[in-house]
């Protein structure tokens, strides 16, 4: 019995081990929640998702790239006397511990002249680039 008690323990020991290893480290940025709009050939859709920045150094968010869009770049929606109005921005600071939302009716990533249709279930593969060489890569489903 001590024995077996003793070999589970060793193996639980190592497959925390394992896990341990696979999950990110504390100071790794974190792209949350990510999502785009459905939208037909040729138009445009939205990228949306919370950029976490848990490191002790200043992100400098240059760019985004979509694969299935001709262009993608970060705009701002704002609401002026009634009017909705977008404008791009060039790029974003992420101070030390701060997040950034890309929201609808907000900060997004305004992605033009889709290549294919996107559906729901939909997976598009996305590109943030940082001042350097920084690039983030991640996968983002298609929804509602």
């Amino acid at each position: 019995m001590t024995r077996l008690f003793r070999s589970l323990t060793l193996r639980a020991a190592m497959a925390a081990a394992s896990l341990a290893a696979c999950a990110p480290k504390a100071d790794d940025t974190a792209i949350l929640t990510p999502y785009m709009r459905p939208a037909e050939l040729g138009a445009s859709s939205a990228l949306y998702f919370i950029l976490r920045n848990p490191s002790s150094d200043t992100l400098f968010l240059t760019g985004a790239e979509i694969d299935v869009a001709e262009q993608a770049g970060f705009h701002q929606s704002m609401d002026r006397d009634d009017m909705a109005s977008m404008h791009p921005v060039d790029s974003l600071v992420v101070l030390p511990g701060d997040s950034v939302r890309f929201s609808e009716r907000g900060l997004h990533v305004m992605a033009t002249g889709l290549r294919a249709p996107l559906g729901v279930g939909d997976t598009v593969v996305v590109r943030l680039r940082y001042k350097g060489t920084r690039v983030d890569t991640v996968r983002v489903l298609v929804r509602e």
